[in-house]
C-alpha cells in the first residue's frame, strides 16, 4: 500500500510539475467504460481559465447495447461562442471490475455549426493493483483542427481510491505538434449509483506558439 501511495504521488507530481494541449467529463483522457444500457448519464462542468474566461459545458449520453451516444453543448464568455460535440463510444470489452476494458470512439467539435476539430481514438482502461484501487485510462488516436492535417492523439491517466467516496486524479494528454494538456484533480462519489460524483480539477495547456494557459474546472456527473 505505501508503495502504491509513493507510486501515485510521483505520478501526480510529475504531472503537475512538468511543461505543458479526447473524455469523461471534466477530464480528458477517456476510459473503456460506457452509459449502461437502456441508461443516461449527463456530465457537466464550469472550467474558469486564469485571466477571467471562463466555459461551461454539459454533456448527456445514453447506452444502447454496446454503444454510447452523447451529445456535448457548450459555450464560452465571449459572446456568440456556442459548441456542439456530438460524439459515439462502442465498447469492445468491459474492464470496469475484471480485466483490461476496450473501447473506439469518435467525435467531432463544432462551433455554430462550423466544424472546428475531429478526434479518433481507442480507450482503454485496467487495474494496476490487484485491488483495482488504482486505475490506469490510456488513449491513441488521431486528432485534427479544422481542415488541417491529422496528428497523433495520445493520452494517459491514472485515478486512485483513497476511500470508497473519494478519488484522486491525474492525467496527460498529447496532440503531435499541436499541445499537450496536464489536469490533476479530486472526485467525490456520492448517493448509490457509482455514476453520481462531483470533480474539482486544476489543469495547464501548452499550445503551439501560444502562452501557456491555467485553468479550475468544477464538475457535476449524474447516471440515471
Amino acid at each position: 500500500m505505501r508503495n502504491m501511495l509513493l507510486f501515485l504521488v510521483g505520478t501526480i507530481l510529475v504531472l503537475v510539475t512538468s511543461p505543458l494541449l479526447a473524455s469523461g467529463g471534466s477530464y480528458l483522457v477517456d476510459d473503456a467504460s460506457t452509459a449502461t444500457p437502456g441508461r443516461c448519464q449527463l456530465e457537466s462542468w464550469l472550467q474558469v481559465f486564469r485571466g477571467g474566461t471562463h466555459t461551461a459545458w454539459t454533456v448527456p449520453a445514453c447506452g444502447v447495447g454496446p454503444v454510447e451516444f452523447g451529445l456535448g453543448l457548450g459555450g464560452q464568455s465571449h459572446p456568440g461562442y456556442n459548441l456542439q460535440n456530438p460524439s459515439i463510444k462502442w465498447q469492445i470489452r468491459n474492464g470496469d471490475d475484471a480485466g483490461i476494458g476496450l473501447a473506439v470512439a469518435t467525435d467531432t467539435t463544432l462551433q455554430n455549426g462550423h466544424r472546428i476539430g475531429s478526434n479518433v481514438y481507442a480507450a482503454s482502461n485496467f487495474g494496476i493493483d490487484d485491488e483495482r484501487r488504482l486505475m490506469a485510462n490510456v488513449n491513441l488516436g488521431m486528432t485534427r483542427a479544422e481542415q488541417g492535417a491529422w496528428h497523433r492523439l495520445a493520452g494517459i491517466g491514472f485515478e486512485f481510491a483513497v476511500t470508497k467516496e473519494v478519488a484522486l486524479l491525474a492525467e496527460r494528454l498529447w496532440a503531435s505538434r499541436l499541445s499537450q494538456t496536464t489536469q490533476a484533480g479530486v472526485r467525490y462519489y456520492f448517493g448509490k449509483d457509482d455514476g453520481n460524483s462531483v470533480d474539482f480539477v486544476v489543469g495547464r495547456e501548452r499550445e503551439h506558439a501560444l502562452p501557456v494557459s491555467h485553468w479550475a474546472t468544477l464538475g457535476l456527473n449524474l447516471a440515471f
